[in-house]
């Protein structure tokens, strides 16, 4: 009985390392743009609209880069 937990601890440990670096990847590419959206859709006036849906994306993207830059290896 212990050796088919064995075997499927074995098979399920790369196919959870794998959705851990999908999950991590697209955090990284779309997680930048919802939040900048929520932020431009709770500020009324437009010129500071369109300053932060210029602004705001780059930025945050820069800041979850260096944030999860220990887990990237490249």
């Amino acid at each position: 009985m212990r050796n088919w937990q064995q075997t499927a601890r074995r098979n399920a440990a790369p196919a959870l390392k794998s959705a851990g670096k999908f999950i991590i990847i697209n955090a990284l590419n779309y997680g930048p743009a919802g939040v900048a959206g929520w932020a431009v859709k709770s500020v009324a006036r437009r010129p500071l609209k369109i300053l932060l849906a210029l602004a705001l994306e780059p930025l945050l993207k820069r800041v979850l880069r260096g944030v999860t830059a220990r887990w990237n290896k490249s």
